[in-house]
């Protein structure tokens, strides 16, 4: 998100009193140009993919659009939301380590990465019950390092995550990566993956466009 700051002034003289009013406006324009964003709505990935580049073989399972009308696990779900970015494994794989999930998002440049947050939502839930599912997040490009991991049963709903990128201006991708260790029946889901300016971070979830308005009068006699 970029904010732009107009700031302008209007002078007008009363013929009667000769006294000078000037109406002076600052102007916050605040655009949704974010440097990623990707929310699943009208079935797209963003450019987002399942795999990555340097693995030799695909990923066991793979990420999907969903909602929560159509994921596979009814009784798991997610139950709110509109579309999002859907995992989930049933209880019958022996070898539960092999089976996991992995998606990439396209290249994107970081300028200034100290300065640049990476902002989504996560969704967990699973039948086991020794914190068996974990959520990795990290970066691939000019420079790896994790960002954000997990490992949990049940995330209790929706949580929003915040974390903020490592230094560097080069093009990175993002890697989210999931598994669950024992066989059981397990869902994840992501939705609203925003990479910006930390300093927008708390603003990033709306991806509106808005005028914000401040007044100051000024009477000078």
């Amino acid at each position: 998100m970029r904010s732009f700051y107009l700031f302008f002034c209007i002078i007008m003289l009363s013929p009667i009193t000769y006294v000078f009013t000037v109406w002076c406006f600052v102007v916050i324009l605040h655009t949704e140009a974010h440097i990623f964003f990707c929310n699943f709505e009208s079935n797209s990935t963003c450019g987002i993919e399942n795999g990555s580049p340097i693995d030799p073989e695909p990923p066991s399972i793979n990420f999907t659009i969903q909602s929560p009308q159509t994921i596979t696990y009814q009784d798991l779900g997610p139950f709110s939301g509109h579309s999002f970015f859907y995992w989930s494994r049933s209880d019958n794989f022996p070898h539960a380590e092999e089976f996991n999930g992995r998606a990439h998002t396209p290249k994107f440049n970081q300028t200034n990465g100290e300065n640049m947050c990476l902002e989504f939502m996560y969704y967990i839930k699973s039948t086991g019950t020794d914190n068996g599912t974990w959520l990795d997040v990290s970066t691939g490009g000019c420079y790896a390092a994790s960002l954000f991991f997990i490992e949990q049963d049940d995330s209790n709903g929706w949580q929003t995550i915040t974390v903020p990128l490592h230094k560097g201006n080069c093009s990175i991708s993002l890697y989210f990566t999931v598994n669950q260790r024992t066989s059981v029946r397990m869902a994840l889901a992501l939705d609203n993956i925003i990479v910006d300016w930390c300093s927008n971070s708390s603003q990033l979830i709306f991806n509106t466009s808005f005028f914000v308005l401040i007044f100051i009068l000024f009477l000078l006699k």
